[in-house]
């Protein structure tokens, strides 16, 4: 049975917050590898799914700094300069500093997460700080909320949404294929 009652939630209620982070650039061994590394030009075309990276990290290079893994599903939001630009994960992958991993709870699913953040993006905006780069930090997770409904009904509008984004995208590669 579907409920009706949705909650309003705080951001940082329903999901892990993931800081990422960027290998030493002096050291060769740690780039170039098998690890795609996120960065916000990855993935700032406005499609659901990022699926390929310009650059590329060792597993020496994952040890060696403060960068980490994020699963296929997780989310990606730019946080410093393009602040908003969102994505989620068609693979695992590696991501800088500028950037926030965000992985839902057991309050939530991946998939509703992104629907929810793309539907507060002009919050999410309106709260950067910063006098140089406009940034979100930790804190405006803090402050945002968002409407939950019971999983089940997360599961159903993420569904529903992900057949609407599914065809927009083998829409989109049609049209590359035949211009």
């Amino acid at each position: 049975m579907i409920s009706n009652e949705w909650k309003e939630v705080n951001l940082s209620e329903v999901c892990e917050i993931i800081g990422g982070g960027t290998p030493k650039t002096s050291i060769s061994n740690y780039w170039n590898g098998d690890i795609p590394w996120l960065s916000v030009v990855d993935f700032n075309s406005d499609n659901r799914h990022v699926f390929t990276t310009e650059k590329t990290i060792t597993e020496s290079g994952l040890n060696n700094s403060s960068t980490k893994i994020l699963n296929k599903g997780d989310i990606i939001i730019s946080a410093r300069g393009t602040v908003g630009a969102l994505a989620q994960l068609a693979m695992p992958m590696a991501f800088n500093q500028s950037c926030y991993g965000i992985r839902a709870n057991n309050k939530s699913i991946n998939d509703f997460l992104y629907y929810s953040f793309k539907n507060i993006l002009k919050d999410i905006k309106a709260n950067t700080h910063g006098s140089v780069f406009d940034t979100i930090t930790r804190n405006t997770f803090e402050i945002l909320n968002i409407l939950l409904p019971s999983l089940p009904e997360q599961k159903a509008i993420a569904a529903t949404l992900s057949c609407l984004d599914d065809m927009i995208e083998l829409n989109n590669r049609t049209n590359q294929v035949l211009e």
